[in-house]
């Protein structure tokens, strides 16, 4: 990876999702510091009529809107405007990181969501675990980098920063803490890379996505049943085999079939309500950067 030039943070890629709009504000009233030596940093609200309303998105997800699949589905509306604009102002910037910066209904502490599994994307997740041990490493690198919906794509170089759990439209003092924290520490390892000082890294354990789980409905259309209460608010932590995952209103269990142990994520998170989905699951596999 060439060294990074600037790194551009974005905010409000979710209207609703508040650490961000408000590390945007600090950042802008110079009461955190985003610079660095060698590079620059620019940070821009994503969706600025859906801050305004302390929505989600007007018509439809901004943060879907940035594959090269053909967006004929989503075309005329705000957010695939929004996305065009996005690309013709920032995706051509040539060596920038893009950081964008969420928030999740769903108990995930910090979590550093890393779209890519090369090297460079390998030791910034070293670097940050072993600085911030509680935080948790995903990689989502199912998809080649082109076919990725998320807008820290838009560019060559990007990642996401969630943060919870924080009910969406709301303020809280230790997310907000988190999300600095973690930025602080993807920033500080762009400054290390760029001067080639990123010292002897240790490997660790990461997650890495697997599939989603969609909560079963009735022919009216209605759930028929919700996550299981042994696994709620209890992200990244393992489900066994024979272990329940959904409680059914008909008085049993959906159980977790598979030999393998898995890592629910997004247990709950009220913006995946819309399309029933009940929670993401990873495996967790060590990544070795030696």
């Amino acid at each position: 990876m060439d060294n990074i030039n600037q790194v551009l943070l974005v905010a409000g890629t979710h209207g609703n999702e508040l650490s961000g709009i408000y590390l945007n504000k600090l950042i802008k009233e110079r009461m955190y510091a985003a610079d660095r030596s060698t590079f620059s940093t620019n940070s821009v609200i994503a969706n600025p009529k859906a801050v305004e309303q302390n929505v989600r998105y007007l018509d439809t997800d901004l943060n879907r809107q940035f594959s090269n699949a053909n967006h004929d589905d989503t075309a005329g509306l705000a957010e695939y405007t929004v996305a065009r604009q996005f690309i013709d102002r920032h995706a051509s910037t040539e060596q920038q990181l893009i950081v964008d910066l969420h928030n999740t209904t769903s108990n995930m502490g910090a979590t550093l969501i890393l779209l890519s599994n090369d090297a460079f994307y390998q030791k910034m997740g070293a670097y940050v675990k072993q600085r911030m041990p509680e935080a948790n490493i995903l990689f989502e690198d199912r998809k080649p980098w082109d076919e990725q919906p998320y807008l820290c794509t838009a560019g060559k170089c990007g990642v996401m920063i969630e943060v919870g759990a924080q009910a969406h439209g709301s303020l809280k003092f230790d997310t907000l803490k988190l999300m600095k924290q973690m930025l602080t520490m993807v920033l500080d390892y762009v400054e290390k890379h760029n001067l080639n000082q990123v010292q002897a890294l240790e490997d660790y354990d990461a997650f890495f996505y697997v599939e989603e789980v969609n909560v079963p409905l009735g022919p009216d259309g209605m759930r028929v049943a919700t996550v299981h209460p042994a696994i709620c608010g209890r992200d990244f932590e393992a489900v066994k085999q024979g272990e329940p995952i959904l409680a059914t209103f008909f008085g049993y269990d959906i159980y977790w079939e598979r030999e393998q142990d898995i890592y629910p994520h997004f247990i709950n998170e009220s913006a995946y309500a819309k399309a029933n989905i009940a929670m993401a699951l990873a495996d967790k596999r060590l990544v070795s950067v030696n």
